[in-house]
């Protein structure tokens, strides 16, 4: 069975490089992510752009309460960082892994990935198929 594009619309391939779909305001410049068809600050009609792939943690906390049904998670929970990441145009609000919980500072270097949720053991739990696609920012190597 092919992945199901949880991601589709989110996010495009540019050489070989996973980058965030948004949208760009021609009138007054302005960013939005996810797409969406009218600018939110002058309701023009907007334009699809691709982000940077890689920005740093403008800002990050840890979840350390498990989500309730209806929301699945992993069968062990295990509280994880969710920050903000600086693209340049704008901040996206977004799961961080690659390093312990609590080890996130802010400035720290990331990049965009793309993959199975769950694939890694950080992203949540993925269908028995490996069916749902996710993306999440990850440190870059110190």
């Amino acid at each position: 069975m092919s992945p199901i594009a949880t991601t589709s619309g989110l996010t495009t391939t540019v050489a070989d490089r996973p980058h965030l779909i948004a949208a760009r305001c021609p009138m007054c410049a302005t960013c939005a992510f996810p797409v969406q068809l009218a600018c939110p600050r002058c309701g023009a009609m907007t334009e699809r752009t691709v982000l940077p792939s890689t920005g740093t943690v403008w800002s990050w906390t840890v979840q350390r309460i498990q989500p309730k049904p209806p929301y699945r998670g992993p069968a062990e929970w295990e509280p994880f960082a969710l920050g903000y990441v600086d693209l340049g145009v704008l901040r996206v609000e977004t799961r961080l892994a690659g390093r312990a919980a609590d080890a996130w500072q802010i400035g720290d270097a990331v990049h965009l990935v793309v993959g199975e949720a769950g694939g890694d053991g950080s992203v949540g739990e993925a269908e028995a198929d490996g069916s749902h696609w996710s993306f999440w920012f990850e440190a870059d190597p110190s």
